[in-house]
């Protein structure tokens, strides 16, 4: 018998996928269509060409996470001109598009500084990249790639494969910049809803939202939490903070949310126990966002 891919056995497991999102405000997208290595930043051939600067980088922003990107494999959008986008994602983006002629010369973009300064106008349409770097996991490339490719169909110009995102449990996943939404379990046909909604400053389902990644896991599980209570899919709705973090598994999060700030207590605690990834057969436990606000008695439960 085959055995089941991890995207299978988590949704077999839980049916909640809030708070998992990956947690990087800033982002550095690379453009590179050969075919990606498991830690395919690292093991890139060009990467210790500018392996000093971007441990500088990482020095001075502590949240930068570096992301290789292409159309598709072996496809240029440009032959001769390596594009690299510069994210600060969130509500007071910040989107930066360079191209450079050789890969040693990603060195000279000074990212911290492009973070910083915001353009005057921002890219009308989002960014959509979809994870598909089979060497890290199996699921990313057979779930991934044909939700890739109808990103690149229904949004071409704003669809991308992009490395490691990070719970290839959810495959597919799709990340949505400058917004900074992550999103799970989709499939090809729901791509043009999602560039749609978010065009028209709305999340995409909450179902499938596993948070924003400028926030912290407690706070995305809060969010989602109460845009599911107050049925608020408003994309620029829904900031959030930890204010208090009283015990190991317990923070208390503040969240702003259609004019008002809600408080709630969110507790991790261990959920069912399954394979995170096709590369194990090590079950491993996962996580329960329990989600009580100040004005209800009700938890609600979030299952990662």
């Amino acid at each position: 018998m085959d055995t089941p891919f991890c995207s299978q056995v988590a949704r077999a497991k839980t049916n909640d996928m809030a708070g998992t999102a990956t947690e990087a405000s800033c982002w550095l997208l690379i453009e590179d269509p050969s075919p990606w290595a498991r830690k395919a930043v690292e093991e890139a051939a060009w990467y210790p060409d500018i392996a000093n600067t971007v441990q500088q980088w990482r020095t001075e922003v502590p949240t930068l996470r570096i992301q290789l990107i292409r159309r598709a494999l072996t496809t240029w959008d440009r032959r001769g001109a390596i594009r690299c986008v510069v994210v600060r994602a969130g509500i007071d983006p910040v989107v930066h598009t360079r191209r450079v002629s050789d890969y040693a010369d990603v060195a000279a973009l000074n990212v911290p500084k492009l973070l910083q300064r915001g353009p005057s106008t921002l890219p009308e349409a989002p960014l959509v990249l979809t994870c598909t770097n089979g060497r890290r996991d199996a699921c990313c490339a057979k779930w991934g790639r044909p939700v890739a490719t109808a990103a690149r169909q229904a949004h071409p110009e704003g669809a991308w494969q992009t490395s490691h995102l990070g719970g290839h449990r959810f495959a597919p996943t799709a990340l949505v910049l400058p917004s900074g939404m992550h999103y799970g379990w989709l499939d090809a046909e729901a791509v043009p809803t999602v560039v749609a909604a978010h065009q028209e400053r709305t999340v995409y389902s909450l179902s499938h939202c596993r948070g924003r990644v400028t926030q912290k896991r407690p706070v995305q599980a809060a969010c989602v939490a109460l845009r599911k209570r107050l049925h608020c899919t408003a994309l620029d709705d829904g900031m959030g903070q930890i204010v208090a973090h009283p015990h190991e598994s317990v923070w208390q999060v503040a969240v702003q949310m259609q004019g008002r700030t809600y408080r709630a207590q969110v507790q991790a605690q261990p959920g069912p126990a399954f394979r995170h990834s096709c590369r194990s057969d090590t079950p491993k436990p996962s996580t329960v966002w329990q989600v009580a606000w100040e004005d209800e008695s009700q938890r609600i439960d979030s299952r990662a």
